[in-house]
């Protein structure tokens, strides 16, 4: 049950303000394909993408380094993802995603599925 609302939040939008795993009931009338696509994302350590983080779709700039992460231009200047979070594979979304969780403790990412580059 957990993985299939954790799934919902591919569909969300980023925000600024911080956030958890939500259920979004718009996600049940995505297709079963990228429904399962969610659920079966880890990354390289085998850390599941959706476990206690938000999958959410990212539009901004970003890049791919030379040691095999991802380096994003956000408003604050660049950010790095390492390279074990990068996934490996199609992703049917259209769109980057980016899974992270915000909370009290601080920003812990744990994912990212490149789209096409922009």
């Amino acid at each position: 049950m957990f993985r299939y609302v954790c799934v919902t939040l591919g569909v969300l939008s980023v925000t600024a303000t911080p956030s958890s795993a939500k259920w979004k009931e718009q996600y049940s009338q995505s297709p079963p394909t990228i429904q399962a696509w969610y659920r079966a994302q880890q990354n390289e350590k085998g850390e599941w993408c959706c476990d206690n983080a938000d999958g959410h779709p990212y539009f901004g700039s970003y890049r791919l380094t030379k040691d095999g992460g991802v380096e994003l231009q956000l408003e604050g200047g660049r950010y790095k993802i390492p390279a074990y979070m990068l996934l490996k594979g199609p992703n049917p979304t259209g769109h980057a995603v980016w899974w992270y969780i915000d909370n009290e403790v601080g920003h812990f990412d744990l994912c990212f599925a490149a789209g096409a580059l922009n």
